[in-house]
């Protein structure tokens, strides 16, 4: 995770077409162990922000699957849209921070 003018990016990992770097893969599937919150609900909850999508291709760094490129914004949170396809499709978690942030702003347990 990056911090940059109060705000943390997280999710943009090597193969993905967004210019930065903020994580490695594999340390995702750490947090899978130590996430608290239900994982549908945070699916449920990212897929309630909008979010700001752009034309770059981008795909699945493993299938080689077409997906969506853009950034979500979840108050002083960014990443990428590729991340809920991740999130979602493979056996990785969260970062504590944004966990934390989760559980302070709304009901998940």
């Amino acid at each position: 995770m990056i911090v940059k003018d109060g705000v943390s990016y997280f999710g943009f990992f090597d193969e993905m077409p967004y210019g930065v770097t903020t994580d490695l893969f594999d340390d995702f599937k750490k947090y899978v162990q130590v996430n608290t919150i239900d994982k549908n609900k945070v699916v449920q909850h990212i897929e309630s922000l909008s979010f700001a999508a752009t034309s770059a291709p981008t795909s699945d760094m493993f299938s080689g699957e077409r997906l969506q490129a853009g950034i979500y914004e979840d108050e002083k949170f960014r990443f990428p849209v590729d991340f809920l396809h991740y999130y979602k499709k493979y056996d990785i978690g969260i970062p504590a921070e944004y966990e934390e942030y989760l559980l302070d702003k709304a009901d998940f347990s």
